[in-house]
């Protein structure tokens, strides 16, 4: 082999090095019969002696719901909050209920808690809107208005004593939160934000453990993002995000990163096709699942991280 055989040869041995060890690669494999539908239920069904129902009444400007709880037959509650939508669902602990104002998330909820023989345990304003009931709390999120000054937060609230055990508020203005992940004390939350100038919108994974806030960049979209949606799921070695985003000229990004899980290295992305879009996404060991509009892939992750 000639010396410039050997140059160029060892140039490409560098580079390759150097790919692997600063970034990775995502190799299609096959998907089997992967299931999507595991996760762990938001809620518990609510006992049937319990009946809840809520009814919308407005008062001058002012809009409100009225909830009345009944036990047995019996009428034992009937609380209003203010709010002109209302929900309630069942946790091993009693009963929740709660108003807002959709499409508002920054107004917060009034909300109330009650044991299942309705003796309240609590009542008060929370700052965000439920997003997810899970094992480790009731996850809130208050995200406000696209592109304005103010801050979103997502926070993970214990709800039978009635007290927040945990909150994470990304270090940006303007944002959005799309999606919370709670994985063995580490708190995930993937934002959607402005920035300017040029105007283009930016999606961050940020993680949360032992009070040390991370984030990573996953993708950019030029111009105003009319469409933000930022899966996650982890485990104990990566983490990954399905991203979708759309501008106001109809332009779109769909595609999947992985990352370390703790220090948000990014390994490796793949964009999807024109006109295929992220659904749903799960990692288990170190394949990643992701579900389109076009059907299920798997991608082996392949890291030297």
């Amino acid at each position: 082999m000639r010396k410039a055989e050997k140059i160029v040869l060892f140039v490409l041995i560098v580079l390759l090095l150097f790919y692997f060890l600063h970034r990775g690669l995502l190799i299609p494999t096959n998907a089997g019969g992967i299931q999507f539908d595991s996760t762990t239920p938001s809620s518990i069904p609510c006992p049937p002696s319990l009946r809840v129902e809520a009814e919308y009444y407005q008062l001058k400007l002012d809009h409100f719901m009225n909830f009345t709880l009944i036990l047995n037959g019996t009428l034992r509650v009937n609380m209003t909050l203010k709010g002109p939508a209302g929900k309630h669902f069942c946790t091993p602990e009693g009963v929740f209920i709660y108003a807002y104002y959709p499409g508002d998330e920054y107004l917060g909820v009034d909300a109330a808690f009650f044991d299942y023989n309705l003796t309240l345990k609590w009542k008060r304003h929370l700052p965000g809107v439920p997003y997810k009931n899970t094992p480790d709390g009731l996850i809130l999120v208050n995200n406000p208005t696209f592109g304005s000054s103010g801050g979103s937060c997502a926070y993970i609230w214990n709800v039978s004593p009635g007290r927040i055990i945990s909150w994470i508020c990304p270090d940006i203005t303007g944002g959005h939160i799309s999606h919370v992940k709670i994985f063995r004390g580490r708190v995930y939350v993937t934002v959607g934000v402005p920035e300017a100038p040029p105007l283009r919108t930016k999606a961050f994974i940020y993680v949360k453990e032992n009070n040390k806030l991370r984030k990573s960049e996953i993708a950019s979209i030029r111009g105003e993002g009319v469409g933000i949606r930022l899966l996650i799921d982890a485990n104990e070695e990566y983490m990954a995000v399905a991203y979708f985003l759309a501008n106001e000229r109809g332009e779109e990004k769909n595609g999947v990163c992985v990352l370390t899980a703790k220090s948000l290295r990014k390994i490796a992305c793949k964009e999807l096709k024109e006109g295929e879009r992220l659904l749903k996404i799960k990692l288990e060991e170190n394949i990643v699942y992701v579900q389109t509009t076009k059907g299920v892939k798997a991608y082996r992750i392949l890291s030297l991280w």
